[in-house]
């Protein structure tokens, strides 16, 4: 049988206070890296739209306006066309919601270049 008032009474209750802060810095420092990874292929996919299309003679501004639509919001996508070679560079900003007061946000660039 226990005994009222043993050494262990309020054990769990510290071990939660411990684990709890730590829980949550995983789950949201998981969601930074998800959020950048997202980023990161939204990018490389917009680049690679772009630059097959200004590959294929559209205008530069029609593979410009195809980029932003699979780009994520705000995205800057820009086209350069050579004599060979097409090169689009889209570049965003990743803001993380949950943690960006004490977390910066960070840049994605993503390049793709299309014969």
């Amino acid at each position: 049988m226990c005994q009222a008032g043993s050494a262990d009474d309020g054990m769990v209750t510290a071990e939660l206070a411990v684990a709890l802060p730590a829980l949550v810095l995983v789950l949201a420092l998981g969601l930074v890296v998800f959020a950048t990874a997202l980023a990161h292929l939204r990018c490389a996919d917009a680049a690679e739209v772009a630059a097959r299309l200004a590959a294929r003679d559209e205008t530069s501004a029609n593979a410009v306006r195809a980029g932003q639509q699979v780009a994520p919001t705000g995205a800057i996508v820009r086209v350069a066309v050579s004599a060979a070679t097409v090169t689009v560079t889209v570049s965003t900003r990743v803001s993380f919601p949950l943690v960006g007061r004490w977390l910066p946000g960070t840049s994605v660039v993503e390049r793709f270049t299309q014969a």
